[in-house]
């Protein structure tokens, strides 16, 4: 969880045409203060003060580079003078063209929350996985996220078991920052130093970490770790929570034999609970299939559990679509594409849906269909990561796939981004 915040400004020099020229130093937070941020990636720009700085590359008034080992920005022009509270300075994730950060306020006087431990994360096909985590800075702000995923879905955390630890946070941010720095080799050696890396809860928020920094296969490894049990802690079962925390983790590291051993487990629970099925209760059978369906060599596995979650639950729109899901990707087509369409019926606005029913019909040979199908899931603002894959796959020319800052793209968001009434579904053709 790092932030950036502004200080150690140094003082503000003219240009040969009355312009002016400062640099600033990024200043990142943590529990104990702030320092200054050698060989970071930032983002500067001018805070709602009727000014821009000049000639930044892309013309839009913002500023990125990378600190020096002073932690100072490059030198930014403007037109008029500003104190460096005039500007925002923020760590930078990626260089992507979609990208976000957020504010933070205090709800009672809506000033600015400077310090505050955040776990940024985003959307992706199997889960919400850690895109950042910091301090905000001065100002409130976080880290800047840039991404290559159009109007990818962020969220925010600030209430957790772990932004409460701040001894724990603190090591985890150190690392991060460590790998924003390229430095590897600072980073590893804070994690062999790392007095949080005891329990398996400490070792999967450190396995959520290393896959955010790009760092997979060590977040496997500390994934196994987590997993591992010495006596006498092996002749007790598993914590519930922690079970189900780290089959999270598994999908979101392609870990398909812990994901389904780990499904199997959770359910021989339920079923040794006994009695009626609790209101509200998750279907890990279907959790599991779904998941499985992506791995070629599980796909008689997928099937199976989602024959169980048909077996426990019922059939519901959401697992008649999984069923159908894998069987046409096992090459049962008909009735594969039978399922789904009935369950299409039932959640026409849900993207997985929308995204597999259309990919099924596209691979199927019935394309026009397929094309009807997400044509009117366009119309009705009907986007998802799993939406975004299979529309990529087929080339089909939604908004999103051309420039963020395109008159499609503005027109798309200015008519889906603001709340809409439903209105009634209108019967298509291939919904008969």
């Amino acid at each position: 969880m790092l932030a950036a915040a502004l200080g150690l400004a140094l003082p503000a020099a003219h240009g040969a045409d009355g312009e002016l020229s400062r640099s600033l130093t990024l200043e990142l937070m943590n529990s104990k203060g702030g320092q200054p941020a050698p060989n970071t990636p930032y983002r500067l720009f001018v805070t709602g003060k009727g000014d821009t700085i000049l000639d930044t590359p892309s013309g839009d008034g913002i500023l990125h580079g990378v600190t020096d080992a002073e932690g100072r920005t490059a030198q930014a022009r403007t037109t008029l003078p500003h104190a460096a509270e005039d500007f925002t300075l923020i760590r930078r994730i990626g260089d992507g063209p979609w990208g976000h950060f957020f504010q933070l306020n205090s709800s009672g006087n809506n000033k600015p929350l400077p310090a505050w431990p955040y776990i940024m994360t985003m959307r992706q096909r199997w889960g919400e996985q850690w895109v950042d985590l910091g301090y905000t800075n001065r100002q409130g702000a976080t880290a800047y996220f840039s991404h290559n995923v159009p109007a990818g879905s962020l969220s925010l955390s600030v209430d957790s078991p772990l932004t409460y630890d701040r001894p724990c946070f603190d090591e985890l941010d150190a690392i991060n920052r460590k790998y924003a720095q390229d430095d590897t080799q600072g980073a590893g050696q804070l994690i062999a130093a790392m007095r949080c890396a005891e329990t398996p809860r400490q070792r999967l928020d450190l396995a959520r970490l290393l896959l955010s920094a790009g760092q997979p296969e060590l977040a496997r490894h500390w994934l196994m770790q987590a997993r591992q049990r010495p006596f006498p802690d092996w002749l007790r079962p598993v914590d519930a929570d922690l079970l189900e925390e780290r089959f999270e983790v598994e999908r979101l590291l392609g870990m398909p034999d812990l994901v389904l051993a780990d499904a199997e487990q959770i359910q021989a629970r339920q079923s040794r609970r006994g009695g009626p099925r609790k209101s509200g209760e998750r279907d890990w059978a279907n959790s599991a299939a779904y998941y499985l369906a992506d791995f070629p060599d599980y796909l008689a596995q997928a099937e199976a559990q989602a024959r169980q979650s048909i077996q426990r639950f019922g059939p519901r729109p959401y697992n008649q679509a999984t069923l159908g899901w894998i069987l046409a990707l096992r090459g049962q087509s008909d009735e594969g594409l039978r399922l789904m369409r009935a369950a299409y019926r039932e959640l026409p606005r849900d993207q997985e849906m929308v995204a597999d029913y259309g990919l099924a019909l596209w691979r199927d040979g019935q394309r026009e269909q397929a094309l009807r199908l997400w044509h009117e899931a366009q119309r009705e603002c009907v986007w998802g990561i799993r939406l975004h894959a299979a529309m990529q796959e087929a080339a089909y020319p939604h908004p999103y796939f051309q420039a963020s800052g395109s008159s499609a793209v503005k027109d798309y968001r200015n008519r889906c981004d603001g709340p809409r009434t439903k209105g009634k579904i209108r019967q298509q053709p291939w919904q008969a």
